[in-house]
């Protein structure tokens, strides 16, 4: 009989710890936002992260499109804030991206001792499964990027939450997880439809549950870690 699938749980302070098969979330906005890219039709997004590297490493990629933020806020000079609204009609074809965030990025870059590792939220969900599945890994942790003091992070949990229940085959309800997005301490922003920020349509992307069939990969490269799509 094979044993049960060991699913822990990490943070931006412990992933570093992880040699297995590790899963950064970031629902709002970081991997929301890179689903939204690859679905129109984005090569691949290297992930950085400071804003310094942001610039630096795209003069080397000629062509290139910048999304960054700090806290929240689009960094000045780039071509998108970190916001899937902004880039959901904006053709990306073939084109590399390269994203700094506060939260999702960050929790890429130290999982670095990961033997497999995903990126994932809500928009690709299933996906992200089928390829857990694949693999059959003995354990699984699931990076809530997005947990900070301060209750910050819950809409990360919700998503943590729902893989796990998905995985271990337990009952649970989806819409008590859109709630607890829509409810958590950064879905609180999202309230206004003209905010140029925190536009209201990111959070209504960022709780589609299965809106691309998709998973993203991050692959090390020359020292850069490259996020791509798998089916």
């Amino acid at each position: 009989m094979d044993k049960p699938l060991k699913i822990q749980r990490a943070n931006l302070e412990t992933c570093g710890l992880e040699t297995d098969f590790v899963v950064v979330i970031d629902v709002l906005r970081a991997f929301t936002t890179a689903a939204v890219a690859f679905a129109q039709g984005a090569h691949e997004i290297i992930l950085v992260s400071t804003a310094e590297e942001l610039f630096s490493l795209s003069s080397s990629y000629p062509g290139s499109l910048m999304i960054g933020e700090i806290n929240g806020i689009p960094i000045d000079g780039v071509d998108y804030g970190n916001s899937p609204s902004a880039i959901k009609k904006v053709d990306l074809s073939g084109r590399s991206l390269i994203q700094r965030t506060t939260a999702g990025t960050q929790g890429v870059l130290r999982s670095s001792n990961a033997r497999y590792l995903l990126a994932t939220s809500l928009c690709c969900l299933t996906a992200t499964l089928r390829y857990i599945e694949w693999v059959q890994p003995s354990s699984l942790t699931l990076v809530e990027s997005g947990v900070f003091e301060g209750g910050w992070g819950d809409e990360d949990k919700a998503c943590a939450d729902l893989i796990e229940a998905r995985l271990l085959k337990k009952e649970i309800d989806q819409e008590e997880i859109l709630d607890r997005v829509a409810k958590s301490k950064s879905g609180e922003k999202y309230r206004g439809w003209e905010n140029q920020i925190f536009p209201r349509e990111d959070l209504i992307i960022a709780s589609e549950i299965d809106r691309y069939n998709f998973a993203m990969k991050v692959t090390l490269e020359s020292n850069l870690h490259f996020l791509r799509t798998v089916k």
